[in-house]
């Protein structure tokens, strides 16, 4: 119950929060729409064949990665605002658990961004007449992808409490998983390569996985047998460890520096 409660008030505040700057996302909604649009004619001048078939996978993975991008800077971003504020030593001080409240303010966080998600992603749809129907398949896929992304920022939470301002380098990450992850060009082509970069990205093989559901009409059975159920979901327990190990270790640092209420 008081999981839920705490969520609960979480959701409210994210959400407050968003309607408080929904100029902001009014902005964040117009540069997509007419950015993503002109990055696909880009694409089309100066590669052969890109069709349609090219044109709805970069769509899904740009739409996987704006939603998991968004959640972990908009994570990390909550923890340098209440350091700048002065509010996170109390917060922590309070007899919750950190690693239960920033988990669910994660998880809150994720939730709000995947309405923003949602209608970019339908609007783009409309604009571009590309039609994507998600199934069971491809939300248990998301999920197991945002989990991941969700390790990741536990991960970056635990170094903004040390070193404070984190800015530039969430912004260096998400440029990286823009291009690396595949986002709006499929690496399939790059062998061995790939496979490392599915392994140590954690969006890039759910990013691979949707497209085979989406467009290659793959089913549970056949990413069994391909071992993407097995994959994604050591991939999201392992970034989950790692991020939770990460940001208990940034918490004690800061303790013992003295530096919670330090920004």
């Amino acid at each position: 119950m008081q999981s839920l409660r705490l969520f609960a008030a979480e959701l409210r505040r994210q959400w407050q929060q968003s309607w408080s700057y929904r100029f902001d996302l009014l902005g964040d909604l117009l540069l997509w729409l007419i950015s993503f649009p002109l990055m696909l004619v880009l694409f089309a001048g100066v590669a052969d064949g890109y069709g349609r078939q090219e044109q709805m996978a970069a769509l899904i993975g740009f739409l996987v990665w704006n939603l998991t991008m968004s959640v972990i800077s908009a994570t990390t971003r909550d923890l340098v605002q209440e350091m700048r504020t002065g509010t996170l030593e109390p917060l922590l001080l309070s007899p919750v658990s950190p690693l239960l409240l920033f988990p669910l303010r994660v998880v809150a966080a994720f939730a709000t961004q995947a309405l923003r998600t949602l209608l970019l992603g339908a609007l783009l749809m409309l604009v571009l007449h590309l039609p994507l129907v998600f199934n069971g398949a491809a939300l248990a896929v998301l999920l197991l992808t945002v989990t991941g992304a969700l390790g990741m920022g536990l991960l970056l939470g635990g170094i903004a409490l040390v070193h404070k301002q984190i800015a530039s380098l969430i912004g260096v990450i998400s440029l990286l998983a823009l291009l690396v992850t595949g986002a709006l060009v499929p690496l399939n082509s790059l062998g061995a390569m790939f496979v490392v970069l599915k392994w140590v990205v954690p969006i890039t093989w759910g990013i691979d996985a949707l497209r085979a559901i989406l467009l290659e009409n793959a089913g549970w059975i056949m990413l069994w047998h391909d071992f993407t159920w097995l994959g994604l979901s050591i991939q999201a327990f392992l970034f989950v460890l790692v991020g939770s190990w990460v940001f208990q270790w940034g918490l004690e640092q800061a303790r013992r520096d003295g530096s919670l209420a330090v920004y």
